[in-house]
């Protein structure tokens, strides 16, 4: 696309002969260049957001003698009646290549090419005269500008995004290589756990530092979709949400999940931000387990087991969890094997739990230590009309709530059945 524009954009240089007004505000023009590329490198340093916090000779000289470089380019442009030469293309594509791969930001990139245009546009008018005819040059000398830096743009920026996307997906590749190397480490295999760590420290996992495993998941609806939103939509948010640059976040997308290794510091409200900016633009919802904290890649199996395990607790309720600590036994009982527990209760326990007011009775119930007083008063309700709905339980299930054993057999057929898929 970058060429096929190159060639529209420069097509006016090729029609348009410079004439004698022009040639003369290209002259004073020409006399001024050293000057504006110190301009143009003291207004990058102090007004780029990427450069400002660098206070550094060596990177002025660098962008004076790049402003200089582009300046007697643009003039050679300007005699010569045509655009950006396929040379100085290709020079500001290795630019652009070369701070993307410096983490430079795109937006820091083109804010510098429209400092350079500023300073060019305006050192236009102070060359023209101020008579009409100087005045007309001076504008068709800025129109031939807008062309000249159209052309530049589009093919740095062009060349910066084909950059980033191709090393994401070589580092996405290699982290999705690296966790599935992570998983397998064998015992004492402290010299294949040193090579991991090599691998690690380039991919945003610093063995040094303290972590955390992340698993995740999107909501069912998503789910046909969810490698592809998983990929391009929640790891660059969640990257945002830690407010770090998506190459530094190790994040990958694994059998339509996704895995994480953060910071355990602000771990819980950066997955809130990002399940928050999800369900904003998709109307969906995400789940989340975490791990505890280790540090180094052997600590990273459990962390990652533990967090599977929180997942399989997190609910639209509760939609992030932490293991081991937001975890009881009697949850991971309920839970596990659900699939096989349920087909263990009656049907008439079943309809019992499906009714509204029967269910908020016996979550009451249990939530305030069996005492019914408490339980009515949360329900808003007489505790007599609590005390019917009890014996209304024990009726249909023939569990009496008032009895331990049988307390217990409620409590766990409802954890059982809300662990159900759908």
């Amino acid at each position: 696309m970058a060429r096929r524009l190159m060639l529209s954009v420069t097509e006016p240089f090729r029609l348009n002969l410079v004439d004698a007004p022009e040639w003369e505000i290209i002259d004073r023009f020409e006399a001024r260049v050293d000057l504006m590329a110190c301009e143009v490198a003291d207004a990058t340093l102090a007004e780029v957001a990427a450069y400002s916090p660098v206070h550094d000779q060596a990177l002025r000289e660098e962008i004076r003698a790049l402003a200089r470089l582009q300046l007697a380019v643009f003039l050679e442009s300007l005699r010569a009646g045509t655009g950006p030469s396929p040379d100085i293309l290709a020079a500001n594509r290795e630019r652009a290549i070369r701070r993307a791969r410096q983490l430079v930001p795109l937006a820091a990139l083109l804010h510098s090419y429209l400092i350079a245009h500023r300073v060019i546009t305006a050192e236009i008018g102070l060359a023209a005269g101020g008579d009409a005819v100087s005045r007309g040059a001076a504008l068709r000398l800025t129109a031939r500008i807008f062309d000249y830096n159209i052309a530049l743009m589009t093919e740095v920026t062009e060349a910066y995004i084909e950059t980033v996307q191709g090393d994401l997906a070589e580092v996405d590749a290699a982290r999705r290589s690296l966790v599935d190397a992570l998983l397998r480490i064998p015992d004492g295999g402290a010299l294949h756990a040193a090579e991991l760590a090599r691998r690690a420290m380039g991919l945003g996992f610093d063995p040094h530092r303290v972590h955390a495993a992340v698993l995740a998941v999107v909501d069912d609806r998503l789910r046909n979709g969810s490698d592809s939103i998983l990929r391009h939509w929640v790891i660059p948010a969640l990257a945002r949400a830690a407010r770090r640059p998506e190459r530094e976040v190790f994040a990958v997308a694994r059998d339509d999940e996704l895995v994480a290794v953060l910071n355990p510091s602000g771990i819980r409200s950066a997955l809130g931000r990002t399940a928050a900016d999800l369900a904003s633009a998709h109307g969906a919802g995400l789940r989340a387990g975490i791990g505890p904290a280790f540090c180094g890649v052997t600590g990273f199996a459990d962390s990652y087991y533990q967090a599977r395990l929180a997942l399989r607790h997190a609910s639209d309720g509760r939609p992030i969890v932490v293991a081991p600590d937001e975890i009881g036994l009697f949850d991971e009982l309920t839970v596990s094997h659900q699939a096989d527990a349920a087909e263990l209760i009656p049907a008439a326990t079943r309809a019992a739990l499906a009714d509204p007011a029967l269910r908020a009775a016996l979550d009451a119930f249990v939530a305030a230590n069996l005492k019914v007083a408490d339980a009515a008063n949360h329900l808003s309700l007489h505790p007599n009309s609590l005390r019917y709905r009890l014996r209304r339980i024990a009726e249909r299930t023939g569990h009496d709530p008032h009895r331990f054993g049988d307390l217990l057999e409620l409590v766990s057929a409802a954890r059982v059945l809300d662990a159900r898929p759908g």
